[in-house]
């Protein structure tokens, strides 16, 4: 005898939440499908609040917030879920079925029921089921007992519906036929007429032959959502465990710290309360990292169990038509789905790796909590400019480090260490001594006395943790040595760009002599590129730029293009004409390649503009115009990148410098014309040491001399007049250093 399920039964109750519209929290209405697959009433998608771009509107899935464009019929033209529907219809059966003694036969409506006809989709009693046996028409049908109906489960109820989807046919809103083809060019069901009119020379075939392989296609589709799934469950619970760890080993610390404190005196309370909202912060910021994660990962499974339902709540119930013509947005919803989750990226990014670290200073500084997770992820910040001092025979320069959080980091002296290693000079590090001021917390000064100049690694320790080394040139420059030429080189055709490759041999174009010329250490000409009797197959007309390529190619601005060449002169490729657009030129002059992204930024100089070019010559973004405002220029000419990426070009006739972010924002400016310290007249070239103290120097044409400039703009030192003696210049142009800050 079958069991009497419960209004409660978990088979109906799961229906019932099934049926729930999540935004009216009634049985839907008309239910419709939004592309990313989550159904609604059509009247409640009618009073979600719209979004206008360009005269679309748009709504936002008030589950997943996807925004999906409002077609312009309105919320009635999205699909019709017919899933939804489907369950109605087992739902009601269900609920009929609920309490078998009350379902009569349909056939002769007084005695009960004790099975059900799937293919006549009606309930009969042992005679009826008896005499529908005995006919031949209907000796093939499949009769269902009472008992294996009323079961809790859905998906067994369900199978009540399987022949009538089968026998349910579609009918085309254009023709009123029958639609029992399937187009696979447009993946869209048919009737007959279609394939002479709007479908024809299309490949088609019989819904009933389609749906077989669509249906495992679709199958197959739904593993990597299947995999996904368990890798978030898993990943959901490690994030339950590491979370309890982090909240065991935070009560932990903070109990440590109250018993520490309990021993002192009154006067430590107030250290008490600093360390124990430290510790709590720490604590905090790891479960609000974890929090984050764990949010991110619910709403993935989430919307991955959203759409796994869907598909498989369609394979279910839905007509080999329904499920065909959803059959191409499924597809895409899981495609997408997938590919925008990366589980590996939500596993557990913290750890309980914190400790009370004891360092009491006095009793209003007992000790830092410190975690050797965020040590490891600080970094060198600055390395600030030199200092000489002459008494102690030594150097002095700055240096401060950056938490993960970008604060400055502050230390005890104590736990820090710094040495100087010379590159390519031995492994023999130079001891330093590391002093601090009351006056600059978290900016520390190194005193050395280095036996070398040129390229130094930095090393620095924290505690036992050592950050990522950086390297530091000790420089040629005006605080350390007086400016001097070391070595004249002549017989140069109006020369102009200069760039120096990691060997220090320097490449220099040759504006009058149309050709690139290479020359050694040592400034002796190796070979000339271009020109008469130069290398390869390159060809040049008036180059003035030049930069050499990550890649050790040879980037040369001419005739209104730019050229890509090799070292042997071979031409690799070209971009750039005549004109005002993206990729045209009306005179390039300089150019650098940024030290973070590899973009090419050229000086379009005639159209007054900065012309950024992606690694492959291919168009990024402009900037600038011409004018004297903030951001426009007048007839700029040569551009340089420091380490963070900020860019610095010489304005010609502004008689300044102006400094951008990477994507061309305006900076700031230094410079203004006139002769005097910290004023320019024409600057054409510039340069950035930025192996060292990044200093700025900048060639003048109407002083005949090199300015140089912190990275802020402040006037440091000028060197060089016009004349044609060994320390004097006519028309200075390009600058450039070499590794070892020459």
């Amino acid at each position: 005898m079958a069991t009497k399920p419960s209004s409660s039964s978990p088979g109906l109750l799961k229906l019932e939440e099934q049926l729930t519209c999540p935004v009216c929290l009634d049985h839907y209405t008309n239910p419709k499908t939004l592309p990313c697959l989550h159904s609604f009433c059509e009247h409640c998608l009618e009073g979600l609040p719209l979004d206008k771009k360009n005269e679309t509107y748009y709504l936002s899935c008030p589950t997943c917030r996807h925004c999906t464009e409002l077609p312009e019929e309105g919320a009635g033209a999205f699909p019709v879920a017919f899933h939804i529907n489907n369950l109605k219809e087992i739902y009601s059966l269900m609920k009929k079925v609920a309490d078998p003694q009350q379902v009569t036969c349909d056939n002769c409506t007084t005695a009960n029921a004790t099975g059900y006809c799937k293919d006549c989709r009606k309930f009969m009693c042992a005679d009826c089921i008896s005499m529908h046996k005995k006919w031949a028409d209907f000796s093939n049908h499949q009769l269902t007992n009472l008992d294996e109906v009323t079961a809790s489960d859905v998906s067994s109820t369900s199978q009540l519906l399987a022949p009538a989807k089968q026998e349910a046919t579609l009918t085309c809103s254009t023709h009123n036929k029958k639609m029992k083809l399937y187009c696979e060019t447009c993946d869209s069901v048919i009737c007959r007429d279609c394939t002479v009119r709007t479908h024809k020379d299309h490949e088609y075939d019989l819904v009933s032959a389609s749906y077989t392989k669509h249906c495992q296609e679709l199958e197959g589709s739904l593993n990597p959502v299947k995999r996904k799934i368990e890798g978030l469950k898993k990943v959901l619970s490690a994030l339950a465990e590491r979370e309890s760890e982090i909240r065991e080993r935070g009560e932990g610390v903070l109990e440590e710290i109250h018993e520490m404190v309990e021993e002192m005196m009154n006067a430590l309370r107030q250290s008490e309360r600093k360390l124990t909202e430290q510790a709590k912060r720490v604590t905090d910021d790891k479960l609000k990292v974890l929090s984050e994660q764990m949010k991110s990962a619910e709403m993935s499974l989430s919307v991955l169990e959203d759409v796994e339902d869907y598909v498989e709540q369609s394979l279910k119930t839905g007509s080999p038509q329904q499920v065909l013509r959803s059959k191409k947005q499924m597809m895409e919803r899981m495609s997408e789905v997938t590919a925008g989750i990366n589980v590996e990226e939500l596993h557990p990014k913290e750890k309980a790796d914190f400790v009370l670290s004891k360092d009491i200073k006095s009793l209003h500084h007992i000790g830092n909590i410190v975690t050797s997770t965020a040590l490891q992820q600080c970094r060198v910040k600055k390395i600030g400019c030199f200092e000489r001092l002459p008494k102690q025979k030594k150097v002095s320069f700055s240096l401060s480090m950056e938490a993960p959080d970008s604060s400055v980091l502050c230390v005890p002296v104590s736990s820090l260490r710094c040495s100087l290693v010379p590159v390519g000079k031995g492994d023999e590090p130079i001891h330093t001594t590391v002093t601090t001021t009351s006056t600059d917390p978290g900016v520390y000064r190194i005193q050395c006395n280095p036996s070398t100049r040129g390229t130094h690694t930095v090393k620095v320790q924290v505690y036992d943790v050592h950050l990522e080394d950086t390297s530091l040139a000790i420089p040629f420059n005006p605080y350390l040595d007086n400016i001097t030429p070391v070595r004249t080189i002549t017989e140069f055709k109006d020369p102009c760009g200069v760039a120096v490759m990691d060997d220090n041999h320097v490449i220099i174009t040759e504006l009058d002599g149309h050709c690139v010329t290479i020359l050694d250490r040592e400034g002796k000409k190796v070979k000339s590129l271009g020109g008469e009797g130069g290398s390869g197959n390159v060809k040049f007309l008036y180059p003035r730029g030049v930069a050499i390529t990550p890649d050790k190619f040879i980037l040369v601005s001419d005739n209104d293009r730019i050229q890509k060449i090799s070292m042997d002169g071979y031409l690799i490729a070209s971009v750039g004409e005549l004109g005002r657009e993206p990729l045209q030129f009306s005179g390039p002059y300089g150019i650098a390649i940024s030290p973070i992204t590899g973009q090419v930024y050229i000086v379009d100089w005639l159209n007054h503009r900065i012309q950024v070019l992606n690694p492959d010559l291919t168009f990024s973004h402009s900037f600038g115009s011409k004018g004297s405002a903030n951001g426009q220029f007048q007839s700029p000419r040569d551009i340089a990148i420091d380490s963070q990426g900020l860019v610095c070009v010489t304005d010609f006739d502004n008689h300044r410098i102006q400094k951008f972010s990477p994507d061309g924002k305006f900076v700031g400016q230094f410079g203004s014309e006139g002769s005097g310290p910290g004023q320019v007249n024409g600057p054409r070239g510039i340069t950035i040491d930025t192996a060292a103290a990044g200093l700025v120097y900048v060639s003048e044409e109407g002083n005949n001399r090199i300015s140089v400039f912190t990275s802020d703009g402040v006037f440091v030192s000028k060197f060089g007049s016009k004349g044609s003696n060994i320390d004097q210049f006519d028309r200075p142009y390009g600058l450039a250093f070499d590794k070892d800050g020459f």
